[in-house]
């Protein structure tokens, strides 16, 4: 399927203008402009199709600074590392709202990130992805857009007994669903978008209580456009996946 016409492309209110010119470089603008948008036309491709790799492998001693943060966790089965992933980036990768001040353009490697102890959601989201990677666990980034046209953020899905699960590396949270399988993106921006709100409402207190007063004059974070705290779920009106193979490891077949 020709994706072309999906990316970068069709999401709500300025946000199409917004990606064309992103104020990064690098991967982070790589990952922000290829983003493809997840829609009727694209939804099997992306979830159900081969856009994402399923099968990865990880090359020991790529990424040592990785593998000794994967080695701190306790043993369990591909879901509970992928959470344990999500709380070490959590608690030790600060976003900028609860940090302090940060240039937009960082264009850092994951090792750099985490040398830093803060980052912005995609690189909060793309040092989830690395650990999970380095665990032979594929994952990408799943780019939100609010309904209100003006905020937007980043999270990730891992590839979990057969299904994209969502994390949010920035607020950590994850979210299952009434069949005990993990949501996926796709879920969470339509049929169970209550489960969203349910999960994000207690994130979003906490976020709110200690933000910097920088935040209110960041673009869709400021003021009244911040997702509300009971319709955080809102921040999944549109989805847009990008793949993320970091180095040192390999799609299979």
């Amino acid at each position: 399927m020709d994706l072309r016409p999906y990316t970068a492309k069709g999401f709500p209110g300025d946000f199409d203008a917004m990606l064309a010119d992103i104020a990064v470089k690098g991967i982070d603008r790589e990952q922000s402009q290829g983003a493809v948008r997840v829609c009727p036309e694209t939804e099997t491709e992306l979830y159900e199709g081969g856009y994402s790799p399923t099968r990865i492998r990880y090359r020991r001693g790529s990424r040592p600074v990785l593998e000794s943060v994967v080695s701190e966790f306790a043993p369990g089965g591909p879901f509970d590392l992928a959470q344990a992933a999500m709380d070490w980036v959590y608690r030790n990768v600060a976003h900028p709202h609860q940090a302090g001040p940060l240039l937009p353009d960082r264009a850092m490697t994951e090792e750099q990130i985490i040398a830093s102890r803060v980052g912005w959601c995609n690189e909060q989201a793309r040092v989830f992805i690395a650990l999970c990677e380095i665990m032979s666990i594929p994952a990408r980034l799943c780019f939100l857009f609010h309904a209100n046209g003006r905020a937007s953020h980043t999270a990730a899905e891992a590839y979990i007994h057969e299904r994209w699960a969502f994390f949010d590396p920035t607020f950590a949270v994850f979210v299952t669903l009434p069949s005990g399988e993990p949501a996926e993106g796709r879920d969470l921006s339509g049929t169970f978008r209550q489960l969203a709100h349910a999960s994000y409402a207690p994130a979003l207190e906490e976020h709110y209580a200690n933000l910097h007063p920088f935040v209110e004059d960041s673009p869709g974070w400021g003021g009244q456009w911040r997702p509300r705290p009971d319709r955080g779920g809102d921040l999944l009106e549109a989805l847009g996946i990008s793949n993320y193979i970091t180095e040192g490891v390999v799609a299979e077949q």
